[in-house]
C-alpha cells in the first residue's frame, strides 16, 4: 500500500509542481538578467561593480522578508489604513535609501512611535527630526523615538513640536552631563508636574541638567524636581517667586541657590536658542568616512529590498502552494523519506 501511495505521490509532485518550477525559473531568470545588466554597467563605467552587485540577489529575498515583517508589526500596532501604511512604507524606504539608517531601522522607530499612540501622519511628521537626534547624539534610533515621543506627550506637545524637542535634547546632551538614558529617567519623574507648574521643556531640561551636573542621580533629580513643584503648588508659589524669596532671606543657603539659579538661567537661555542644534550636529557627525560607509550600507539594503519586493510577487504564491501540497501529503512524504533512508543505509553497507 505504501508503494501505491509513493507512486501516486511522485505523479502528484510531477503534476502539482510544474507551475512551481515554472515560476521559480521565471524569478531566477529575472534576477539573473538583472545581474547581467549590472555587470554590463560595471564594465562600461570601468569600476567592476557588476559582480558584487549581482551578489545582492542572493540575500535580497531574505532582506525584503525581514523588512516586510517589521513593517507588518508597524501596521498591526498603528492600525494604519492601506493608504497610511503605504505612506509609512514609502517613508521608511526613502529614508533608508538616503540616510545612514536602514529602512529596517526606520521601521523600528515607527513601531516605537506606534506603541506610544502616535498616528501614522504624526509618525511621518516626527521621523526625520528623530533621525537627526539619534545621529547627532550617537544614541539608539528606536530608543530615541521612544523617549522623544514620551517627552512630547508628557509636556502636552504635538508632532509639529518634535523638532523643538529633539533640538533641546541634542543641545542639553552636548552642554551637560545628560545623555538619552539620564534624560529619559529624570523626565519620566518630572515632566508631568513640571508642565502642570507651567514650566516649558527648555526650563525643565535646564533644571535636570543643572542637578545632574552636580553629580545627582538622574532618577533622584527628576523625583526632587517633582517634589519641588508639589510643594510650590501647595504654597501657591511659582518657581521664580520661590527663588526670589530664598535669595532675599538671610539663610546661608541663599548664595548657593543664587549660584545654581545663575547657572540654571544660563542653561535655560541656551536651550531656548537651541533651534537647529540637532540638524547641525547630525550634519557634522555624518560628514565622515564612517558616515559614508553607513550610507552605502543603507543604500545597499534599499536595493536588496527593491529586488526582494520584485521577486516576492512570484515567490510568495508559489511557496504557499508548495506548503499546502506538503501539508496535504505529509504522511506519504514521510514514508518516501523513510524508504529512501533505508535504501541509503543498505547501499552504504554493501559498498563497504
Amino acid at each position: 500500500m505504501a508503494k501505491t501511495k509513493i507512486g501516486s505521490l511522485f505523479a502528484s509532485i510531477a503534476l502539482d509542481t510544474r507551475g512551481l518550477r515554472t515560476g521559480i525559473n521565471k524569478a531566477t531568470r529575472m534576477l539573473s538578467g538583472f545581474g547581467s545588466n549590472l555587470q554590463t554597467v560595471g564594465r562600461n563605467i570601468g569600476m567592476g561593480i557588476g559582480v558584487p552587485l549581482t551578489a545582492l540577489g542572493a540575500t535580497s529575498v531574505k532582506t525584503f522578508a525581514g523588512f516586510e515583517q517589521s513593517m507588518a508589526k508597524v501596521r498591526a500596532v498603528s492600525g494604519a489604513t492601506a493608504k497610511e501604511f503605504s505612506e509609512l512604507s514609502k517613508v521608511a524606504k526613502d529614508l533608508g535609501a538616503s540616510t545612514r539608517f536602514t529602512a529596517t531601522q526606520v521601521s523600528g522607530l515607527q513601531l516605537n512611535f506606534s506603541k506610544l499612540g502616535l498616528k501614522p501622519d504624526q509618525i511621518n511628521a516626527v521621523t526625520e527630526a528623530t533621525l537627526d537626534l539619534a545621529l547627532a547624539t550617537g544614541e539608539d534610533l528606536a530608543e530615541s523615538a521612544r523617549v522623544g515621543a514620551s517627552t512630547m506627550k508628557g509636556f502636552g506637545l504635538e508632532a509639529k513640536d518634535m523638532t523643538r524637542i529633539t533640538d533641546v535634547m541634542a543641545k542639553s546632551f552636548s552642554s551637560s552631563a545628560l545623555d538619552l538614558e539620564k534624560f529619559a529617567v529624570s523626565m519620566r519623574n518630572a515632566q508631568v508636574m513640571a508642565r502642570l507648574a507651567g514650566l516649558t521643556i527648555e526650563e525643565t531640561t535646564a533644571m535636570i541638567a543643572t542637578l545632574v551636573d552636580t553629580g545627582q542621580d538622574a532618577s533622584k533629580a527628576g523625583t526632587d524636581i517633582r517634589m519641588i513643584f508639589i510643594r510650590l503648588a501647595q504654597e501657591g508659589l511659582t518657581l521664580g517667586e520661590a527663588f526670589e524669596r530664598v535669595n532675599n532671606s538671610s539663610d546661608k543657603l541663599s548664595t548657593s541657590v543664587e549660584l545654581v539659579g545663575a547657572k540654571l538661567r544660563e542653561l535655560t537661555r541656551e536651550l531656548c536658542n537651541a533651534e537647529g542644534s540637532a540638524k547641525a550636529m547630525a550634519d557634522i557627525m555624518d560628514d565622515t568616512l564612517e558616515g559614508a560607509f553607513f550610507r552605502l550600507q543603507s543604500a545597499v539594503q534599499s536595493v536588496q529590498i527593491s529586488m526582494g519586493e520584485l521577486a516576492n510577487k512570484h515567490l510568495t504564491p508559489l511557496i504557499n502552494k508548495f506548503a499546502i501540497f506538503i501539508q496535504a501529503n505529509n504522511e506519504a512524504i514521510g514514508q518516501m523519506v523513510m524508504q529512501a533512508s533505508v535504501v541509503g543505509v543498505v547501499t552504504v553497507a554493501f559498498s563497504g
